[in-house]
């Protein structure tokens, strides 16, 4: 696990990364779904 600033820091990082804007968070999460699919990951 990560240190506790560090795990704060990521969590807001994440939460500013998927927040609606010019795409909507729902696509952010579908678009990085895709992506990873294409390059191989398993979950």
């Amino acid at each position: 696990m990560l240190p506790t600033g560090l795990e704060q820091q990521f969590n807001s990082f994440y939460g500013a990364v998927y927040a609606d804007g010019a795409v909507d968070g729902k696509t952010k999460v579908l678009i990085g779904m895709a992506v990873a699919m294409a390059l191989g990951c398993a979950p």
